[in-house]
């Protein structure tokens, strides 16, 4: 099966050479500092950040986690639908998960939030950034509505930028309650490395670290990361075989977007809905492409596609006209 469900690069980043080089330069035998603040500092420069306001742990799953856990005492609330670990990182320690839901085209309505905050008064909000599953990027003025509407109630953002490098730069709302949330698993290919950063500051960076433990990363994965930092010319050319990827999948699908619906997207994934977005996807699924269907009843009609190898889309092509015609 061609994997079109988890919304990860379909190429290595790295040669087998940058990988002996990096293996062999490793201090496997010593602890991990070192390395974990290369890494952070290389990161800051690379986005013109302040390293001290950056840590890094096991994947941005490790700071949704330790989110619930240390911003989240008085109940955790999210849009429905959006990323899936909010709910169960959630529900490790409180009842369940406060939701909004959608409207019935998958948009947002923010008014709804803030009513809803103001009635529940959560200390946690969670939101994604390109928004997860659909794609589509939330405006400044409806994220700081958010947040200053969480500090109304004594409680914090966490804003998900896990896709931010597929979608354009943005503003971003202002706030010593907020949490941004960034990872090497999409555009950087490293998703098996398990490497997250979480960028906050003051009280709001000290509490989310409050229960780290001593190395979160080991050194291998860390100076993989920093090595992929090394060449920018080499990077920028992995990143534009994703974006090229990308463009190759709006076109594939938007041959049938007269049948289904497609959401606009700013992430390396499309979604889909309508009455004949699951039987697209599961046709495509027999012929060897697995896309992600849901189970869960807000997602029922739908269907999302992440990026793959520029060499599958003739074959992606040739399946997706092969359904249409049936109809």
């Amino acid at each position: 099966m061609i994997i079109m469900n988890r919304n990860t690069c379909p190429l290595k980043p790295l040669s087998n050479e940058q990988i002996i080089k990096v293996v062999q330069n490793t201090d496997y035998n010593q602890y991990p500092d070192q390395e974990r603040q290369r890494f952070i500092n290389i990161y800051a420069k690379a986005y013109d950040l302040n390293p001290s306001e950056i840590e890094v742990a096991n994947g941005s799953d490790e700071w949704i986690q330790k989110a619930v856990m240390t911003l989240g005492q008085n109940g955790v609330m999210a849009f429905n639908p959006d990323f899936v670990m909010y709910k169960i990182y959630t529900e490790q320690v409180l009842p369940e998960l406060l939701t909004v839901d959608c409207e019935p085209d998958f948009s947002f309505d923010f008014a709804k939030a803030v009513q809803a905050i103001q009635e529940r008064k959560p200390s946690l909000f969670m939101i994604s950034n390109p928004h997860n599953p659909t794609g589509v990027m939330f405006k400044t003025e409806e994220l700081q509505l958010l947040a200053d509407t969480m500090a109304e109630v004594d409680g914090y953002l966490v804003l998900d930028e896990c896709y931010i490098d597929f979608a354009v730069d943005y503003e971003r709302p202002q706030g010593q309650n907020i949490v941004f949330l960034r990872t090497l698993s999409k555009l950087y290919g490293m998703a098996g490395l398990r490497i997250g950063l979480a960028i906050a500051q003051g009280e709001t960076f000290t509490k989310i670290n409050s229960i780290n433990h001593p190395y979160t990363l080991n050194s291998l994965s860390l100076n993989l990361a920093s090595e992929l930092f090394s060449n920018k010319e080499k990077l920028a050319e992995f990143k534009n075989y994703q974006f090229e990827s990308k463009k190759q999948l709006t076109k594939a699908l938007a041959q049938v977007n007269d049948l289904i619906t497609i959401k606009p997207s700013l992430a390396n994934y499309i979604f889909t809905f309508g009455d004949l977005a699951v039987d697209l996807a599961e046709f495509l699924i027999s012929k060897g492409f697995l896309p992600r269907t849901y189970d869960t009843p807000i997602l029922k009609n739908a269907a999302r596609y992440s990026i793959i190898k520029l060499d599958d889309y003739p074959a992606l092509n040739q399946a997706i006209m092969e359904w249409k015609q049936k109809y």
